[in-house]
């Protein structure tokens, strides 16, 4: 396992978050997760690195989670993050700030020191599933025990919300 596995699951362990982590094959897109995991396609938390550019200035980088069955409005969310511009981050940028490659990103940002936004759908489910650092193992969680836990901003489908 890597540093990100180790970090999420010491995470929770640390903190008294109740979670379930599975072993299971690797997916290649979120309706193979679906299946391989036994989930809904809205239950599944899909975390993306976004590069923000700050409307005050300066650059950082910030993991949005989303329903797996939504595609990310970056317009939107720009003005949610206070961000001028908001991008996907490179899969350098992905494996420089968290260890991780391409599908392993968790949707958990204070082990990266990292903030977090999350999409308000997933606050819905009882349950959401989200790979755990690793893309044969993934945890199963309340998200209102997750947003307990990282405090996200919380934003609506069309990006409402305050920045961070």
């Amino acid at each position: 396992m890597n540093e990100a596995h180790h970090r999420l699951i010491d995470h929770f362990t640390r903190h008294d978050v109740r979670f379930e982590e599975i072993e299971h094959p690797t997916a290649a897109s979120a309706e193979e997760y679906s299946r391989v995991v036994g989930s809904a396609l809205h239950e599944q938390a899909k975390a993306l690195l976004l590069r923000r550019h700050r409307r005050e200035g300066g650059k950082d980088l910030v993991i949005h989670s989303l329903p797996g069955d939504q595609r990310a409005d970056l317009d939107a969310l720009a003005d949610a993050l206070a961000a001028k511009r908001l991008r996907m981050a490179s899969a350098d940028e992905l494996k420089e700030a968290t260890g991780c490659n391409f599908g392993e990103l968790p949707s958990v940002g204070s082990i990266f020191g990292l903030p977090l936004s999350m999409d308000v759908r997933l606050l819905e489910q009882s349950r959401i599933f989200f790979n755990a650092g690793v893309l044969d193992r993934s945890v199963i969680l309340a998200p209102h025990d997750l947003q307990a836990l990282e405090s996200p901003l919380v934003v609506t489908p069309t990006g409402y919300g305050e920045g961070f």
